[in-house]
């Protein structure tokens, strides 16, 4: 048998049985077929290229859970390298209020927003180290209210 890079995709990404089927309708978004190995590739590269072992499955969870009501939302795939750039890189919040930040940008209802922030994500291979801090921290700010959600 041979193994596909969408094999070790589901392998690597699926922290339960359970998420394989949300993880097969998140590829369904970024390709079908021969475009999911090419995607799964460039996904695993990234993943090894960052610091952080965690970053890029905690994307997975968030990018394959959709908005509120499940509907997956294709970005561009620098978008998706930003995204784990984001979760490796943006030490001054704790792992989770990162993943509530990223989350919550994306879903918000505010179209406007959510594409300023996804251009900020695609661009953010092209930013240096401390300016890359400064401007998610920015993106990310103001911190979290009481209510669990960004103010």
């Amino acid at each position: 048998m041979v193994n596909t890079a969408r094999d070790e995709f589901l392998r690597r990404y699926a922290t339960s049985p359970i998420h394989v089927p949300r993880l097969e309708r998140f590829l369904a978004v970024y390709g079908t077929g021969e475009e999911d190995d090419a995607f799964c590739s460039r996904f695993i590269d990234w993943d090894r290229a960052c610091r952080d072992a965690d970053a890029a499955r905690i994307v997975t969870e968030i990018l394959s859970a959709g908005d509120e009501t499940g509907r997956i939302t294709r970005i561009s795939e620098d978008a998706v390298r930003g995204a784990i750039r984001w979760m490796s890189e943006l030490t001054s919040l704790p792992v989770s209020e990162r993943a509530f930040a990223l989350r919550a940008r994306l879903i918000t209802s505010d179209d406007a927003a959510v594409a300023g922030f996804v251009e900020f994500l695609a661009g953010a291979g092209d930013i240096a180290g401390a300016q890359f801090q400064t401007a998610a921290d920015a993106w990310a700010g103001p911190r979290l209210a009481a209510s669990g959600s960004l103010s």
